[in-house]
């Protein structure tokens, strides 16, 4: 109960503070779209609206997806990507978070989807929007969280002499969209998807 209080509390300051930047200049700032009153987004393969002022989110998402998309369109400073990237622990003040999200992320990738075949993970990054690309690991994939907010998944199968390992990275331009919180909580709702399919 009180956690359910407290994650209300937190949602309907972000719809405030949302209410309060132009919608125009903040879709721009977002790679976002804006008309009639809708923001509009693509996150983890869907298209996402966004209705102002009351910031009514479709379709549904987990809750936790909303408050940290809401927090993108809020905090985007319209950086451009840098094709860079990076752990979540070389986020400005995230080393200990965000350390501790690499490990967990590093073990969830070895131990619940380092035993797909390829053509299933391939399958189930491509239901979550990923795009599949060429890289120094067996698997990568680019999965836009929001428009300008990229997460990577580089993933090395087991083979008779190593097991499976995996990360997931970010651009450096990161920090201009997303809090290092914000930023772990997109990178678990990602491992969440990635593991319930």
């Amino acid at each position: 109960m009180g956690e359910n209080l407290q994650f209300m509390r937190m949602l309907a300051a972000a719809r405030e503070r949302l209410t309060r930047h132009d919608p125009a200049a903040l879709a721009a700032r977002a790679g976002a779209a804006y008309e009639n009153g809708l923001l509009w987004l693509e996150s983890l393969g869907q298209t996402v609206t966004v209705r102002l002022p009351d910031c009514a989110v479709t379709p549904q998402l987990p809750q936790w997806q909303t408050l940290v998309l809401l927090h993108y369109l809020e905090l985007a400073g319209g950086a451009q990507l840098t094709g860079e990237l990076m752990p979540f622990a070389q986020y400005p003040g995230g080393l200990a978070r965000g350390g501790g999200f690499d490990r967990e992320a590093e073990n969830v990738l070895r131990e619940k989807l380092g035993g797909l075949t390829s053509e299933e993970l391939t399958r189930r990054s491509r239901a979550l929007g990923a795009e599949i690309v060429r890289s120094n690991a067996d698997l990568c994939a680019r999965f836009l969280f929001a428009p300008r907010y990229p997460i990577w998944l580089k993933l090395w199968f087991a083979d008779e002499e190593l097991p499976a390992s995996g990360r997931l990275l970010l651009d450096t331009s990161a920090p201009q969209y997303l809090t290092i919180e914000d930023a772990v909580t997109a990178g678990t709702i990602l491992l969440d998807a990635l593991t319930s399919i």
